[in-house]
């Protein structure tokens, strides 16, 4: 092994001094704010808002949020229902769309690739949205949080771009063999791209977790609201109203927010590590031909 010179050593500890602080600069702000969600309201009158470690660990605000009867329950069952059913519907038209403008041959090609530009170019207005999904009955429904958005014109051309790099010879074998356009895709296309549906699929489903502005829009039925609409209001009032529980031995106000907080975001936190690795690799691939 060739040793190093001293100035690949320097570089070597200034790169790692860096990203050592980089990191800390994005963990700390999770870590205060949980921290913060242990806070009681004794410790915050002695001490103030601001402490880093808390003397006695109080789990009150987490008791109060997960008790029986919060809506906190119910509002993760609805989040989830909505990440699968509209992480599945949007990969299934973005997969078979892009697949579809990936042909050259395609009928009206050219129209529908540029009628997807100018809907990015131009997104839809709040109220047109709004009352397309009030005239179709999709109002204060489940689907109303799906169907709007089950295309994003971004993600198309993505997978477009990876569905136009594959080699023609597969194809061509597999048409010889007999497999039609349909086992085609099926068979031969959707495991190759994998990759790439895991990285859209990804972004789709955080999407879906972290929305709360159209459902806030579409629906009326607090029943009907996912995680991030409960999470919201508690936030901005901080009384427990949200949660249907008495008012009595209430934590602090910035407490209880804290602790929604991490409720919100554990799951998706624990699920992106085992993803993560399929991002950059989504995006690579197809990007640059040999």
């Amino acid at each position: 092994m060739a040793c190093k010179s001293t100035g690949e050593k320097v570089f070597t500890v200034v790169n790692i001094t860096l990203l050592v602080l980089l990191c800390i600069c994005f963990l700390l702000p999770m870590f205060i704010v949980l921290m913060q969600s242990f806070l009681s309201q004794d410790e915050i009158s002695r001490r103030g808002t601001f402490i880093l470690i808390p003397e006695v660990f109080d789990t009150a605000a987490y008791r109060m949020i997960l008790s029986k009867g919060s809506s906190i329950f119910n509002a993760y069952g609805v989040t989830i229902m909505r990440v699968a059913a509209g992480t599945a519907t949007q990969l299934f038209f973005t997969c078979t769309m892009a697949y579809a403008l990936s042909k050259n041959d395609l009928p009206g090609r050219r129209l529908v690739i540029a009628l997807i530009n100018v809907a990015i170019v131009f997104p839809v207005p709040l109220v047109p949205l709004f009352l397309l999904v009030k005239g179709v009955g999709l109002y204060d429904s489940f689907w109303s949080m799906i169907l709007p958005f089950a295309i994003n014109s971004v993600y198309i051309f993505i997978m477009k771009a990876f569905y136009q790099q594959l080699p023609p010879g597969l194809e061509e074998a597999a048409m010889i063999d007999g497999c039609n356009q349909f086992q085609l895709f099926r068979r031969i296309v959707l495991p190759l791209s994998l990759p790439s549906i895991a990285t859209v699929g990804m972004m789709y489903a955080v999407w879906h977790w972290n929305e709360w502005f159209y459902s806030s829009l579409f629906i009326v039925d607090n029943a009907k609201l996912p995680l991030q609409n409960i999470m919201r209001g508690i936030i901005l009032n901080a009384s427990g109203s949200d949660l249907a529980l008495p008012l009595a031995n209430m934590p602090p106000a910035e407490t209880v927010k804290c602790a929604v907080i991490i409720v919100s975001v554990v799951p998706i936190l624990c699920i992106y590590p085992f993803v993560q690795k399929y991002f950059a690799k989504g995006f690579l691939v197809g990007s640059v031909k040999e």
